[in-house]
């Protein structure tokens, strides 16, 4: 039997689990080292700590990614051109390494575990510190030429200023001056109409039979209420033929983990 390490590699935290059984295990979390070479690190850590031999290892990371190689992140420049997939073969040993953009895997997580189950086409958007994205269609990433990234989109074609530059984490702690978190709701309430304009021109160029929002952001409290962005969905000047469902991501934090093992668990199907 095959021996799975599954791994997220977010902005802010890099999470690791092991892969068993079509469950994950022994699920730990640490801050993304800015380092390329620490984050390896972390990893043959975590292996040699659960005495785990890997013989593949499979996960995301918040940029664009090819062959194995980290093209380019928005928030870990060090990161950009690093070759993951011969670094984790040679300071960790496994040979065979499958690296997505991070909002993809957690697109085939919701898609197959979580809120998108039994739907075909799943558009997946996360709202955190920046914006990302993936279109699934039988459980699998669509194919393209250079990535999807939603969040660069132009919304404000004056200013030039794409949906990530508007509502996204880092660019609302830019505009305030303070993360979102200490931020008056109402500062970030006010840019709920540009993210509902951005998933409108997701809705019309993916036209999926359901719309999964996830995030850090996507919570009443201190981001972006779900329920009044799809009502200034509806009341935007301009209309879809059918608005499908628009629901909240289901899998947590945890979403690229689930992401990378449901996609083990399809290759091993």
């Amino acid at each position: 039997m095959m021996t799975r390490v599954v791994f997220d590699i977010g902005a802010t935290h890099l999470r690791i689990a092991r892969a068993e059984n079509g469950a994950l295990k022994d699920v730990e979390k640490i801050g993304t080292p800015k380092d390329p070479v620490q984050g390896v690190a972390a990893i043959h850590t975590f292996l040699e700590k659960h005495t785990i031999r890997a013989d593949e290892a499979v996960g995301g990371i918040a940029g664009a990614v090819k062959d194995g190689v980290v093209v380019r992140t928005s928030y870990l420049s060090k990161w950009d051109g690093f070759n993951f997939s011969q670094a984790l073969a040679n300071t960790c040993g496994i040979p065979s390494t499958k690296l997505l953009n991070d909002a993809e895997i957690a697109g085939i997580g919701e898609a197959l575990l979580g809120a998108g189950k039994g739907f075909r086409t799943v558009a997946y958007v996360t709202v955190s510190t920046g914006i990302g994205g993936a279109l699934i269609v039988d459980g699998q990433v669509v194919p393209y030429a250079y990535g999807h990234e939603p969040g660069q989109q132009v919304v404000d074609y004056v200013n030039m200023k794409t949906l990530q530059d508007i509502v996204g984490g880092a660019a609302l702690t830019e505009e305030f001056g303070r993360p979102p978190e200490q931020l008056e709701h109402s500062l970030v309430k006010g840019h709920t109409r540009a993210l509902a304009v951005g998933l409108y021109n997701l809705l019309r160029l993916w036209s999926p039979d359901i719309l999964i929002v996830g995030g850090s952001l996507m919570n009443d409290v201190t981001g972006y209420s779900l329920d009044a962005v799809v009502r200034e969905l509806s009341l935007l000047p301009v209309s879809l033929p059918v608005l499908p469902p628009i629901v909240h991501a289901t899998l947590g934090d945890d979403v690229g983990l689930y992401g990378a093992l449901a996609f083990t668990n399809a290759e091993s199907a």
